[in-house]
């Protein structure tokens, strides 16, 4: 059976969430997302984001292995965390409002992505 190719943009959709979400997480890149500066809702962020943005990448890396196997897998995955990383670097320097709007978008492309899949 054939490979979609929805499940390798799920993949990247997930790896970029879950570098957004690390970002967010941070003093220094959330002022950036948000323009905002350090409050409560930071604090309590900084302990939850974490783990969420984690639990993201390790979806990413599950899904990367499922589609090509352990070795493969894990080069896609990390060939995923790089251009995820590269491109919310990029934007988080020149357009940080559209890292913002990607990453609120990558959730809704990730289950469009599974549909996608699920169809093709």
């Amino acid at each position: 059976m054939m490979k979609s190719a929805w499940l390798y943009l799920a993949a990247f959709a997930l790896a970029y969430l879950g570098l957004a979400s690390l970002a967010y997480g941070m003093e220094r890149h959330h002022k950036q997302l948000t323009r905002a500066h350090a409050s409560a809702v930071l604090k309590a962020l900084k302990r939850v984001t974490p783990l969420a943005a984690w639990g993201w990448l390790l979806a990413a890396l599950y899904l990367a292995i499922s589609l090509e196997g352990a070795g493969p897998g894990s080069v896609l995955w990390l060939g995923n965390l790089t251009a995820g990383a590269m491109l919310l670097a990029l934007m988080l320097t020149y357009a940080p409002g559209l890292a913002r709007g990607l990453a609120m978008l990558s959730l809704p492309l990730i289950l469009l992505s599974m549909v996608g899949a699920y169809w093709a």
